[in-house]
């Protein structure tokens, strides 16, 4: 999904197709909060896709039991975030 597909669901809209030429966004700022809203959430969700133990395992001396502790470490704090 990319950043002008998230923003037409605010109700943000690119200067340009208001006014072809001219470059920037136009809202207010609820649809600017909508926005950021909709841009943590998909970067939770993208985050979230990534193995964690794999990753902290990778090129490490670190056991495969404190690698799944720490990759579900990670997954917590980052669905901690969808909360807060």
């Amino acid at each position: 999904m990319n950043i002008y597909t998230l923003a037409s669901k605010t109700g943000l809209r690119t200067y340009q197709e208001q006014a072809p030429g001219i470059d920037g966004v136009v809202g207010n700022w609820e649809d600017l909060e909508k926005f950021a809203a909709l841009v943590a959430a998909h970067e939770r969700e993208e985050l979230e896709k990534i193995d964690w133990t794999a990753l902290m395992r990778k090129n490490s001396l670190v056991t495969w039991g404190d690698a799944q502790e720490l990759g579900d470490r990670v997954l917590a704090t980052i669905r901690a975030r969808g909360t807060t």
